[in-house]
């Protein structure tokens, strides 16, 4: 409880605090300004365009590491169990590798020359295809950028949710089964309602954590650019804070994060949760 009060809780207040002054990081003085800081982020643009960006992020993410790692886990389940191990390795291993050190390996993949990667697959289909400004195109910058954060997370989601469909009981299975239940009803009387608290899970935290996996791939990759496109709530509240020196609007920024994610978690949790049933 000391560790949280601490770590958590006093610079929890000291952001709600901030939130109220004007100050530049590089002064001693704060300014007293009240809600000044919360009028002209909802009076502006940066926040709408924040929110929605950072809205397009979390929805990338909901389909690159929940459904598609789900999807995986239960096409892994009918291998033999030295394939399901050799899958498990290979899926999980880019979660191990250093954040900075992939992203680079990436940006070589993403060079807007004909010796990229990925535009020499693409002149392979279409010869006389320009190269493509991957990370300097306002169209192809965010979803570059969401590919390579979501690759990097995706083997650990992958894991959990193949933990999650070992642990239903093969009795309900069985059961099912001498009852003749077959393909899609199977899946979704018997399999998914028991998977149904993994899912929850793996949903929580995606929402929780898809912005803060996507911080370093946009630092190096794009710095938020290009005009802002990759730019999300967290990135803008590090831009504000330590390129900008706007400690005041970058801590209403972090206020405004919370209140967001708080009450988004909550919600999910009371109407998603009601309908997940718990084996006791």
């Amino acid at each position: 409880m000391i560790s949280i009060v601490l770590f958590v809780y006093l610079p929890l207040a000291r952001t709600v605090q901030i939130s109220f002054y004007e100050w530049n990081l590089v002064r001693p003085t704060h300014n007293w300004v009240g809600l000044e800081n919360y009028a002209t982020l909802l009076n502006g643009d940066l926040l709408p365009r924040l929110l929605i960006q950072s809205a397009a992020f979390l929805l990338i993410a909901v389909c690159a590491i929940v459904a598609l790692p789900i999807g995986l886990a239960f096409l892994t389940l009918q291998l033999t169990q030295r394939e399901i191990n050799f899958y498990q390795s290979a899926l999980f291993f880019p979660t191990v590798i250093a954040s900075s050190v992939a992203v680079l390996v990436w940006v070589w993949f993403f060079l807007p020359t004909r010796s990229g990667l990925f535009n020499t697959a693409v002149r392979v289909f279409n010869p006389e295809q320009p190269p493509i400004q991957w990370l300097t195109d306002s169209f192809w910058a965010m979803p570059a950028v969401s590919l390579v954060a979501n690759w990097k997370q995706m083997g650990f989601h992958y894991l959990i949710a193949l933990a999650g469909l070992k642990a239903i009981p093969q009795d309900y299975l069985e059961a099912a089964y001498v009852d003749g239940a077959r393909g899609w009803s199977l899946m979704r009387r018997i399999v998914l309602p028991l998977f149904a608290p993994t899912g929850l899970f793996l949903f929580v935290i995606t929402l929780i954590q898809g912005l803060d996996h996507v911080f370093i791939p946009i630092e190096i990759m794009t710095q938020g650019g290009p005009a802002g496109s990759t730019n999300n709530l967290m990135y803008g509240i590090y831009q504000e804070g330590f390129k900008y020196f706007r400690a005041g609007i970058a801590s209403a920024l972090s206020v405004i994060l919370i209140v967001l994610f708080g009450g988004l978690v909550f919600w999910q949790y009371r109407l998603l949760d009601r309908r997940i049933t718990y084996e006791r």
